[in-house]
């Protein structure tokens, strides 16, 4: 019997949402604490088994389009002898909250079809797979999902260079919480757009000033100054505030969160709702603000040690 698994994981961005639109830089990091693991095994029947659905491939439903889009490619290419299968997806992100959550499955799915077909595949290859996916779930990708969620490493990206995969050495941990309310990526970034239109000039430096704090947080992220990192934080919150991308929700856990000793906090990803993320200084720290943060609502919470960043390994 024929079998494949493949595996992938979350991302958050860490600075730099929005002014990346504009050409300033931004950065994410991949999420290896929240892993998504496909399975395929050879069945009677094609089926898909997960949290979003559970029944025939053919009759998946719209929601999950590019899901469905990513099987038939994968099953054109490779299952010439038309074996019968079922895929089983194991995943804990959340839909439209700005961790990367359809291309984390879809990566994890191209991964497992390679390995039950038992064909190599190449960084490229894999990438190809998760845009041509991500392009019918959301109209157009940028490719960072896909970039971040294949790798153990974080990007560096912006709009006029190639994205590039860095290292740093610090301490401390990132707490990720969910607010439960979809992100309306599409939506904050056209009424962002809409403001600089009619403001220019202080929209615009407002996002200067986001895309700085992106190159200061990756200083920081270098000197492993957790009290500048964390303060710059807050400040890229007050500014994507100021963007009208903050909710009653969001803001009630980012003060839950700096009550609770986080060194900074703030909106994550396309805002109005999605996820916060906040810097705590070590693991009894960080598991305070969790706490605070579950007591305030939060749907769910992840916590990442940012010292896996080092560089004690190749970048490919």
């Amino acid at each position: 019997m024929l079998k494949g698994i493949g595996k992938s994981h979350g991302k958050t961005i860490i600075m730099g949402e929005h002014a990346v639109v504009y050409g300033y830089p931004a950065f994410a990091i991949p999420l290896l604490s929240t892993p998504v693991i496909v399975k395929i095994k050879q069945s009677e029947n094609n089926s898909l088994i997960s949290k979003y659905y559970a029944g025939k491939i053919d009759q998946i439903p719209d929601s999950l389009a590019g899901v469905k889009y990513l099987i038939g490619l994968l099953d054109k290419k490779m299952n010439t002898d038309h074996v019968n299968y079922t895929i089983s997806i194991d995943s804990g992100l959340p839909i439209e909250r700005g961790m990367g959550s359809s291309a984390a499955i879809a990566c994890a799915i191209t991964r497992a079809f390679f390995d039950f077909f038992d064909q190599e595949i190449d960084h490229q290859t894999l990438l190809n797979y998760v845009n041509k996916s991500e392009t019918v779930t959301h109209g157009k990708a940028s490719g960072l999902d896909a970039l971040t969620v294949s790798s153990e490493y974080p990007i560096k990206f912006s709009k006029d260079q190639a994205p590039t995969a860095f290292t740093f050495n610090s301490e401390g941990f990132i707490v990720i919480a969910d607010s439960g309310v979809k992100g309306k990526t599409k939506e904050t970034v056209a009424d962002v757009k809409k403001m600089y239109d009619e403001n220019t000039k202080v929209i615009g430096a407002y996002l200067k000033q986001l895309g700085d704090y992106a190159t200061d947080a990756n200083e920081y992220l270098n000197q492993g100054n957790l009290k500048q990192l964390g303060l710059v934080f807050s400040l890229a919150n007050e500014i994507l505030t100021k963007l009208n991308l903050a909710i009653p929700k969001t803001d009630k856990l980012i003060d839950a969160a700096n009550h609770a000793g986080s060194l900074g906090s703030k909106i994550t990803g396309g805002g109005r709702g999605g996820c916060i993320i906040c810097l705590a200084r070590n693991l009894t720290s960080a598991q305070m603000i969790q706490k605070a943060l579950v007591k305030n609502g939060a749907e769910q919470t992840w916590i990442q040690p940012l010292s896996i960043y080092a560089e004690d390994s190749d970048i490919d």
